[in-house]
């Protein structure tokens, strides 16, 4: 392993990374899901030839407090492999820094949440084709873009981590203020032109409140639709002249057009469930745990808009996938990979989407299982979260792409059009990959 004092950028990026995971709590234990029967074959050994192994204490890293470590991955775990026994390895605000983890001796068997670049910056990189090809497991139950996704940001390919949560974003819509207006609710089809059209139609003043038609909470999300690097993965040339970056621009171009004489700033997702006066957001698909308690909010949810020009996808994957690692050090491979095959299989995937935490299952009946555990979704269109698949990544995604940061409430504040708001973003971000690359 390189020298230790590079643990305190994996302690900080491991903190970043864990801002990505805030899905709801679970209320059920995952041992009472449905029977593999119901909704397909675990692929993961059964009790009984698990009960004829010697036993194992498996650590994992996560910074999770105790009871839901617990309830999401010792208790399950425990109960499908008697062999194995899952111990906590806590990393996160507050508690024991990673420098003292490691230089203390403890070395995790299982990392949670560990970003492909610190897994290669530290050489904790441990490619999962070695095991699968061993155990010849069948990863067809895993969604290939999610396992492409995670390949693509690899230079050599490698498949570092198996997704564990998928973070998806969706169109949220509140329905009294289109029975305000008079117009009719988000189809499971909509083009981002046709939503422009609605949002138009919705934006506007009633009984002395101004309300806007569209938002964006992450306003880069249409740009994800589209596969295309920000910067050139081998040199880090930034390419922000191709010609999807001028496609996006005239879409927030136009949805800042929509919101009129607004004096809200824009991008301002609190206004949905907050102010309540914008009509359609997109946002994470969490919404409907966060805001299903805001008094007088009535809403629903839609799939995220496609482009006119096709195809008709959802978002990439690759910057909300929560993965899990095996540390190439760890002397427990074996129950390690049992370990993370596990929660990518039907058992947990099933109980996991119905607690709210995004599936990575190509299976059906897991899909359908989103947020069913809770009363609040039951007369919500949950299901059209998944009616577009999701947008394939380009073959290799640039690890410079963090340096380019749009900045669309910035855009919209700067007077500049598009062309000369992404010259000023061009130069900026040369500079910071020039200064990343000297740093190396």
């Amino acid at each position: 392993m390189k020298a230790i004092s590079k643990l305190s950028m994996l302690f900080l990026l491991i903190l970043c990374a864990g801002l990505l995971c805030v899905a709801c709590s679970s209320k059920n234990e995952p041992t009472g899901s449905t029977d593999s029967s119901d909704s397909g074959e675990t692929q993961t050994e059964g009790t009984e030839e698990a009960d004829e192994k010697e036993p194992v204490t498996i650590s994992v890293l996560v910074h999770w407090e105790e009871d839901m470590f617990n309830e999401r991955f010792k208790d399950p775990i425990e109960e499908q492999f008697p062999y194995i026994t899952l111990e906590q390895v806590r990393a996160g605000s507050g508690q024991q820094d990673l420098e003292e983890i490691f230089a203390s001796g403890t070395s995790p068997d299982i990392f949670f949440e560990l970003s492909q670049q610190t897994m290669e910056y530290l050489e904790l990189d441990y490619d999962l084709s070695e095991m699968i090809e061993k155990r010849s497991y069948d990863l067809s139950h895993i969604n290939p873009v999610f396992l492409d996704s995670i390949r693509s940001k690899d230079k050599e390919g490698r498949l570092l981590a198996l997704p564990y949560e998928i973070i998806y974003h969706a169109l949220f819509y509140n329905k009294d203020i289109f029975d305000l207006f008079g117009q009719p609710y988000p189809t499971e089809d909509m083009t981002w032109n046709e939503t422009l059209d609605l949002a138009r139609n919705l934006t506007g003043e009633r009984n002395g409140v101004h309300y806007r038609g569209l938002d964006l909470g992450d306003a880069e999300k249409p740009l994800q639709q589209l596969a295309v690097n920000k910067t050139d993965p081998e040199t880090g040339e930034v390419m922000l002249d191709q010609p999807e970056f001028g496609q996006y621009f005239d879409l927030i171009d136009q949805i800042l057009d929509t919101q009129g004489n607004s004096e809200q700033p824009a991008f301002e997702q609190g206004l949905f469930d907050g102010d309540q006066t914008t009509a359609m957001v997109t946002a994470f698909v969490q919404g409907l745990n966060w805001w299903k308690d805001v008094e007088g909010l009535n809403m629903d949810v839609a799939p995220l808009p496609v482009w006119d020009s096709g195809p008709a996808v959802s978002h990439r994957p690759d910057g909300g996938i929560i993965g899990l690692s095996i540390n190439p050090e760890s002397e427990h491979k074996d129950a390690a990979f049992d370990v993370i095959t596990y929660f990518t299989e039907d058992k947990y995937q099933e109980w996991a989407s119905r607690n709210g935490i995004g599936p990575s299952s190509t299976n059906e009946n897991v899909l359908d299982s989103f947020f069913q555990d809770y009363e609040s979704t039951h007369d919500k269109n949950v299901a059209s979260i998944f009616a577009h698949p999701p947008a394939t990544p380009p073959e290799q995604i640039s690890q410079w792409d963090q340096y380019v940061d749009l900045d669309l409430r910035r855009y919209s504040e700067s007077g500049m059009d598009s062309n000369e708001y992404l010259r000023v973003i061009e130069d900026e971000s040369a500079a910071k990959i020039q200064d990343a690359k000297n740093a190396q």
